[in-house]
């Protein structure tokens, strides 16, 4: 149970900021605000900002009409929620959804369909290499196009259903595949720039008749080092459990920077 007077005085220390920018700054240049977030673009752009001085903060991306669609609460648990009331309060109309560090105090809040994951950072600044992986040179750029988008959807249907970048999405910058000897597609994963412009891979794939080549681990690493010559760091998600992901990411020298659950609000605003 949240501690009232507590949570009063946590929601009177929040401020909402004029800039992205602002944010940024205050954050210590969080990654995952990194990644989803442009300094340079005015929140009447791109939706709005929050930060509370004990800790925490939450950011929204903006809908075509400048409203908050989805809300970010990036803070220790115990003190996510009293952030949370205090944004939806201070919104005109509720997001869509929101996410939030796992163990938050969610109660109360109807939310549809839930899910837990995971957001792990490589960043050369760490002074860490990243890892070879046999197989990279069997890695092979695909630029979206309508028929490798059809190939690809087709594909992830098989390799990874649940797959999040979903073929078409303007985001993703091109794909990494490695096909058998007949051409056909036996793995697969995006290289998608996000309004922080740091490479983030998604819809990583392989074929469950190539599973146990390493072949996932290969394209990881291709597209990582794709992102990684273009400045910046690399990131990705993927849904928790997931302990053989994990791994992978982990050996290829990934860090776990945020542990998020997210969910649709089960009424949200029109």
């Amino acid at each position: 149970m949240i501690d009232v007077d507590n949570a009063e005085i946590r929601r009177a220390r929040i401020r909402r900021l004029g800039s992205m920018a602002e944010l940024v700054g205050l954050t210590g240049g969080d990654y995952l605000l990194r990644t989803d977030a442009a300094p340079e673009e005015s929140l009447a752009e791109q939706g709005a900002a929050w930060f509370a001085e004990d800790g925490g903060f939450a950011f929204g991306g903006s809908r075509e009409n400048g409203l908050v669609d989805w809300l970010t609460v990036i803070a220790a648990p115990e003190a996510a929620r009293p952030l949370l009331d205090h944004v939806l309060g201070d919104l005109t109309r509720a997001p869509h959804g929101f996410s939030v560090p796992r163990g938050t105090d969610v109660s109360g809040i109807e939310v549809a369909e839930p899910e837990a994951w995971d957001y792990m950072v490589f960043d050369p600044a760490w002074g860490v290499a990243l890892a070879t992986q046999p197989g990279e040179d069997r890695v092979e750029e695909l630029l979206p196009s309508p028929e490798a988008d059809a190939e690809i959807g087709d594909f992830l249907k098989v390799a990874n259903p649940t797959h999040s970048a979903k073929p078409g999405w303007d985001a993703i910058q091109m794909w990494g595949v490695v096909r058998g000897a007949d051409g056909e597609l036996l793995a697969c994963g995006a290289l998608c720039r996000r309004s922080g412009g740091n490479g983030y891979l998604a819809s990583i794939g392989t074929h469950p008749d190539a599973r146990g080549q390493g072949l996932g681990a290969a394209v990881s690493a291709w597209l990582t080092r794709r992102s990684l010559s273009e400045g910046g760091f690399c990131s990705l998600g993927h849904w928790y459990p997931n302990e053989p992901a994990r791994r992978i990411y982990a050996r290829l020298g990934y860090r776990t920077t945020h542990r998020m659950v997210s969910g649709r609000l089960a009424s949200p605003a029109a």
